[in-house]
């Protein structure tokens, strides 16, 4: 992908027909490699090579047409690997098929533009002079940039398709999984550098850039398995706590229906119930399963007395409320009760989900309520955790928090020793995004190294350990239990410190190195 003297002579002349559609096909090959292993987890290893088709469009393209290029890569990415928003605007938003479908495809040619950010900026700044350290990791930081930077409703990274490879995503306590991404890209780049190519590097430099790329991955691999060695020794040795989810499985139509509240109540309490004999200290449900709505200034809820322990406590997901008429504001929030219902400590969900829980814009463009009659009017929280009386810090994330890095790494600094997410996937049906939210989800057991429990409606119900290995899970739409013992641990992270460090690094990179690369060209001139 790196510039020599032939392919700059190359670029200048118009591309043929027959050029372009062999850039289109290779850029589409980039989009089916990224997109395979969100379908198939054991595909994860094809990361590591899912970019080289695009960097090798790129050889010969004009930053214009390398813009063209990559954005089409991950616009094609995103449509396939995403499918299922169309159903889930229809199925909730009653928003009807043809205006699903242009939604879909305008959120995807937004997603899209990212790359195409990333191929013309590389295209611009890439150099055949470069040290061969710089070419091997100038592209890395500059994907991780992008990737950084751009704004997107759903965060999707490429060192995600990594979870399946425990050892790989480790880094992410130090780096964030921008970390992983790095490494991928920085793999992708040296495979590129090999295919031969009239404008791929010289011998020596393919040579030194590979030698980089198996010392990069050495220090990676080495680290996630001396890690994990002694992540399972802490997590030996510290106190266990008893958990039990709750997956009701209610329907969505269900859930909306009022005439079925006591029912819900009662098939939750049932299914609470029947967990009593494996010795719970802490029955969790799902976001907003208790179908009642909860006045801030109530102490106590109406709780039935079910003969458990006095030890025995509940995290549930409820709809709060404070004011009447217009003044009132509606919370999502997870109540902390003990066994007569009395309220312990309460969360209110921070990060609202657009067009779902609220629609951006409203107060200034009033017609946007008229997109769909089901889309919220939620206010957003202030954040915090909640305590047991053990003393167990629990970081509740609420529906899609637990995919927002910076509210899990403020609630572990905050004192959380287990990551909790209630949240309700009902609205995705039977696809590929109930196992994406889960994939998106774990990193931040890894980066902040404590246990992610994760409660939903119907499914994925899984407990995600401090390694960002699932330890036990439930299928999706089907109510069950899942009873199981975790470990809160209290293990300082660099990444629960200091953040998104890496990744902001990466951005200083990218931008400053051409552009002191240029101005010392000039000064020389």
């Amino acid at each position: 992908m790196l510039r020599s003297q032939h392919a700059q002579a190359a670029q200048a002349l118009p591309a043929t027909p027959r050029q372009c559609f062999i850039a289109v096909l290779l850029a589409s090959a980039t989009a089916l490699l990224t997109a395979a292993p969100s379908f198939y987890e054991a595909l994860w290893p094809l990361a590591w090579v899912a970019l080289v088709p695009l960097f090798v469009a790129l050889r010969e393209a004009s930053p214009k047409r390398a813009l063209l290029l990559g954005w089409w890569a991950e616009t094609l990415m995103y449509w396939v690997g995403f499918y299922w928003l169309i159903g889930t605007m229809v199925r909730f938003g009653f928003i009807a098929v043809p205006l699903s479908v242009c939604f879909f495809v305008i959120i995807g040619l937004g997603n899209g533009i990212r790359l195409g950010f990333f191929a013309w900026w590389l295209r611009r700044t890439e150099r055949s002079t470069y040290p061969w350290w710089v070419r091997l990791l100038l592209p890395a930081c500059t994907y991780v940039a992008f990737d950084y930077l751009y704004p997107r409703v759903f965060p999707w990274y490429l060192g995600f398709l990594q979870l399946p490879g425990l050892p790989f995503i480790q880094i992410a306590d130090i780096a964030g999984v921008h970390g992983v991404t790095f490494v991928l890209v920085v793999c992708n780049t040296v495979v590129a550098a090999f295919v031969p190519h009239p404008g791929q590097p010289e011998r020596t430099v393919r040579r030194l850039m590979g030698l980089g790329c198996a010392g990069l991955l050495l220090l990676q691999g080495g680290y996630g398995f001396w890690r994990m060695q002694q992540l399972t020794a802490a997590m030996q040795q510290a106190p266990p706590l008893r958990v039990a989810l709750i997956q009701p499985d209610i329907g969505m139509y269900e859930k909306q229906s009022s005439a079925d509240r006591e029912a819900q109540l009662d098939l939750q309490l049932g299914l609470s119930a029947t967990t009593l004999a494996q010795h719970p200290e802490l029955i969790i449900w799902p976001e907003s399963m208790y179908p009642f709505g909860v006045h801030e200034h109530m102490q106590q809820l109406p709780w039935p007395a079910i003969p458990a322990p006095d030890n025995v406590h509940w995290l549930i997901g409820a709809l709060t409320y404070t004011g009447e008429g217009p003044a009132r504001q509606v919370f999502n929030s997870a109540l902390l009760l003990d066994q007569d219902g009395h309220i312990l400590g309460r969360y209110d969900k921070q990060h609202l989900l657009a067009f779902g829980e609220y629609i951006p814009l409203q107060h200034y463009l009033p017609f946007l309520r008229n997109i769909s009659p089901t889309i919220g009017s939620l206010t957003p929280g202030t954040g915090g955790i909640v305590t047991l009386p053990s003393g167990v810090g629990l970081g509740p994330l609420i529906c899609y928090e637990d995919i927002v890095p910076d509210l899990a790494r403020q609630a572990v600094r905050q004192g959380a020793q287990v990551l909790v997410n209630l949240t309700n996937d009902v609205w995705f049906g039977a696809t590929r995004a109930p196992y994406q939210h889960r994939a998106l989800a774990a990193f931040r057991a890894v980066e902040n190294r404590v246990y992610l429990v994760r409660v939903t409606n119907t499914g994925l119900t899984s407990i995600i350990d401090v390694r960002g290995r699932e330890q036990a899970a439930l299928p999706i739409f089907q109510a069950d239990t899942l009873v199981h013992t975790i470990q809160p641990l209290r293990l300082a992270s660099l990444y629960t410190r200091f953040g998104d460090w890496f990744a902001q690094l990466c951005s200083a990179v990218a931008l400053l190195l051409p552009l002191g690369s240029r101005l010392r060209r000039r000064i020389r001139a």
